[in-house]
């Protein structure tokens, strides 16, 4: 087991944490069973979500505390808040380790979640499973490679598809200029015939 501390420096964070847990994965020379991480905080919890949005933080929050709002009126709700909001997304985590890999998508990550900082928070990492044998090296699973082969794959469709968005708006931007400067070019030619 792993003991970890944490540094919370907002009322409320998250914190990718999936680089600890994989240093430990390596360290401990998993090779197939769970890695388990635990939060043994009341206002606090464990997930995983997408780490490929910048927005996700202020988002996940956003939306959270509009279902459940720190205030009720003018009057602040405490603790609790912060405790059932922990509650629902749980102060305990499993994620599959296969081959000696974390079973996630690359666009995934294990996130420490707090709804009442600031101030130092801890939580621990467990593994029970196989280990690999001494000379054995960890590798990606075929099914893990799969899923990041169609990730990939799906990414540069979406690259490509805004990419053209991107150059269509550039044609339509050029074509909006030419227009006006033609439209302020006649309103000169006019106004240089309405004077002579």
């Amino acid at each position: 087991m792993k003991y970890n501390r944490i540094e919370i420096t907002r009322s409320e964070q998250l914190i990718d944490i999936t680089a600890a847990i994989r240093e430990f994965v390596d360290q401990s020379r998993l090779k197939d069973g769970f890695v388990q991480i635990q939060v043994p905080e009341r206002t606090a919890a464990v997930m995983i979500s997408i780490n490929d949005d910048w927005r996700l933080e202020r988002e996940f929050f956003d939306k959270l505390n509009h279902l459940m709002p720190k205030y009720d009126g003018m009057k602040f709700t405490g603790w609790t808040t912060a405790c059932v909001k922990a509650t629902i997304f749980g102060p305990s985590l499993q994620v599959m380790v296969s081959s000696g890999t974390l079973m996630l998508d690359k666009n995934q990550s294990v996130y420490f979640v707090e709804f009442q900082g600031p101030g130092e928070r801890q939580y621990f990492i467990s593994s029970f499973g196989t280990t690999l044998a001494e000379h054995e090296e960890a590798s990606m699973p075929e099914e893990l490679a799969l899923i990041f082969e169609t990730r990939q794959a799906y990414e540069a469709e979406q690259q490509q598809i805004a990419e053209e968005m991107r150059n269509e708006w550039r044609l339509r931007e050029a074509n909006r200029l030419k227009q006006e400067a033609e439209s302020r070019e006649t309103v000169v030619a006019e106004n240089d015939t309405d004077g002579d």
